[in-house]
């Protein structure tokens, strides 16, 4: 079980629409630290498969927020639209649209006085399906965000075997009703804000995630391109992103990491049944070989989800992955402070 802390959202938040795309409006919640000067700031993606989720949703990362007030950096928690309808193009759309939004005076004018934000130290992070928002930020919007924290993130390698092929239940496709996905699919509305509250710990959109994952249809679904999964395992992994199509190219986003990227810090657990270990591997790896700052830390034994979800905080696993996420803070302090970080960690 979760920190019980975890189960409940901060005080103090504020809400704004960043984005209002054909009459749908997108949102965010900032919570500001004590100070007021020139600000850093810290940008949160939610998880959800994609398909689901909420920049309100629980649990909620108090160890990111916590150190956002004691460092007095903005934190962020953002919507964005959701796979079904929408895609991965949708969600590079509006990856673009909120730090478009964060360094306009739009954002600027609903700060308190002598209160700005630093629009050269923003960083980024995205946690599961959140990271793929984050790396998509660092690809492609404008301004570059300053670093990028992915916590057990997906989005690093989508040419894996694992987006390609149907695999076994893994345990989160016990919380979901399958018989419903007929029905999630008939639904066009679009939907940023997938609130939850009730007994399951997911929402019932999340019965589509575990749907396309045991079907091997995962990409198909996420890029709204049926047949585009079995045409990519129908060739050897190294061939792959040579014929995705060109109008789905820009959702790989591991095919425009150049050396331009923002420096980089990954945690991710071992035993990630749910997204692969070998996503932040190969992000990480990339960087290093382009000469971008960055670091790694695998969480040996670590399921899916960490301390947000399933890890006491007191076993041996949840004391190693507090390590890991002390060591990205520290990270990303450096960076802001214009301080690279110092290799890879394994834990």
């Amino acid at each position: 079980m979760p920190p019980a802390e975890n189960m409940k959202l901060p005080e103090g938040g504020k809400t704004l629409i960043y984005s209002t795309i054909d009459n749908h409006d997108i949102r965010l919640d900032y919570y500001l630290p004590p100070a007021t000067d020139s600000l850093p700031a810290i940008v949160y993606y939610h998880g959800g498969g994609m398909t689901a989720g909420s920049r309100r949703s629980l649990p909620f990362p108090h160890w990111l927020y916590a150190h956002c007030q004691r460092s007095n950096y903005i934190f962020i928690s953002a919507d964005y639209r959701l796979i079904h309808p929408k895609t991965t193009a949708d969600q590079i759309t509006d990856a673009k649209a909120l730090f478009t939004f964060l360094t306009s005076p739009a954002f600027k004018n609903n700060l308190p006085a002598n209160t700005t934000l630093d629009s050269t130290r923003i960083a980024v992070s995205g946690f599961s399906a959140g990271a793929y928002s984050a790396r998509a930020a660092c690809i492609h919007a404008n301004p570059k965000p300053a670093a990028l924290i992915s916590v057990y993130g997906l989005g690093g390698n989508m040419l894996l075997d694992h987006w390609t092929r149907g695999r076994p239940p893994t345990s989160i496709a016990n919380f979901v009703d399958l018989e419903s996905v007929s029905g999630l699919l008939a639904d066009r509305a679009v939907v940023s804000d997938d609130f939850h509250q009730g007994d399951s710990p997911l929402s019932k959109r999340f019965a589509l995630t575990v749907r396309w994952e045991l079907d091997g249809t995962m990409l198909d679904g996420c890029f709204g391109a049926p047949g585009l999964g079995k045409m990519l395992d129908a060739v050897e992994y190294e061939e792959r992103e040579g014929i995705v199509p060109e109008e789905l190219r820009e959702g790989f986003l591991q095919a425009f990491v150049k050396g331009d990227y923002p420096p980089s810090v990954f945690v991710h657990g071992t035993a990630d049944e749910v997204v692969p270990p070998e996503e932040s591997v190969y992000h990480y790896g990339q960087l290093r070989a382009m000469g971008v700052e960055s670091e790694l830390y695998l969480v040996e034994g670590g399921p899916h989800g960490l301390l947000e979800f399933v890890l006491e905080s007191e076993s041996v696993v949840g004391k190693e992955t507090a390590r890991a996420y002390e060591g990205a803070l520290g990270f990303v302090d450096r960076t802001f402070r214009g301080v690279g970080g110092q290799g890879g960690v394994k834990l």
